[in-house]
């Protein structure tokens, strides 16, 4: 299978600005991660913690090694002890070690932080679907989703922000073979008081039958609040070997790859990232804050696509 790669500014479409009452940025915005031990367990957490006195705001993951065989049962953001967390799972037997790692985007509250959730019923179906809606007068800022009981067999497909970032929504399919048991599906936001220039961006790659490396980059001046994405037809044979923003907070990146097995269809992905305008800081050039300022700070362990795509 060859790897197909878009990054940032050949993929990256914008919707429009969303025009709202005046708000305030987010200041002291920082990228935290964690890891997992590397081995064989089957299931396998990561959660990293923002910093004293800022709140998770959104995050993501990646899968170190895997070999098309480990996949995403949860991306969280966690309002109550502000940590992010990643989970993954075999899908079948994998005898190698891997590891899952975890991203949490941090910051100071901003006005109306508020953390939203939508669980589906407990059954057997194939396929689920769950919306996550923020209150009246609020807007998304990151999107989040669990498989409850899936053992392993339940793929997480996509979660979605909504055009106007009003909700997002999730969905996920059994594995190739099926799964007998009874399953659920959260879908998880993170909503505020609308902020200065809050953005949705996307990119796409597809469709055609590769495994994909997409990245979609933040307008200058703004910055990664939170992030999304989206698989197209394969429907529990392809799955994301990572989800997670850049390092400077200036662009989200999607890693997705076919199962053990390969799927003989076209399919395609999309990546969103969730953007806005951010506050604080001592400037920086090309109208970025500087890294030791109030909105961004570096960030340690950022992967390389490839490592989850051929599980080096």
């Amino acid at each position: 299978m060859k790897l197909r790669i878009a990054l940032a500014a050949l993929a990256v479409s914008a919707a429009a600005v969303l025009v709202a009452a005046p708000a305030s940025a987010v200041p002291n915005m920082s990228l935290v991660s964690a890891v997992s031990a590397v081995d064989s367990t089957a299931e396998k957490s990561a959660l990293a913690s923002c910093p004293t006195g800022t709140r998770v705001l959104g995050g993501g993951g990646f899968i170190s090694g895997g070999n098309r065989q480990v996949s995403f049962t949860r991306l969280q953001a966690l309002g109550s002890s502000d940590d992010f967390t990643a989970s993954a799972a075999e899908i079948g037997a994998y005898g190698s070690a891997w590891q899952v790692h975890a991203y949490a985007i941090c910051g100071t509250a901003p006005a109306g932080l508020e953390y939203v959730s939508y669980l589906t019923l407990s059954d057997s179906s194939a396929s689920k679907s769950a919306t996550a809606t923020c209150p009246a007068g609020k807007q998304l800022l990151s999107t989040g989703a669990r498989v409850l009981n899936g053992g392993g067999r339940v793929i997480i497909n996509s979660s979605i922000p909504a055009a106007g970032l009003a909700s997002t929504t999730s969905t996920a399919y059994e594995a190739q073979g099926g799964f007998a048991g009874n399953w659920s599906l959260y879908s998880y936001g993170v909503c505020a008081n609308p902020l200065p220039g809050l953005q949705l961006v996307s990119a796409l790659v597809g469709p055609d039958s590769t495994d994909d490396v997409v990245g979609a980059s933040c307008p200058v001046g703004k910055f990664t609040h939170g992030l999304g994405a989206t698989m197209s037809t394969p429907a529990g044979q392809a799955l994301y070997g990572g989800l997670y923003p850049s390092g400077a907070l200036d662009q989200t990146v999607a890693v997705a790859m076919e199962d053990a097995d390969g799927y003989a269809g076209n399919w395609s992905t999309r990546v969103y990232a969730i953007c806005a305008s951010c506050s604080g800081g001592d400037g920086g050039p090309h109208g970025r804050p500087a890294v030791t300022g109030g909105c961004r700070q570096p960030a340690a362990d950022l992967p390389h696509p490839r490592t989850s795509i051929y599980g080096g």
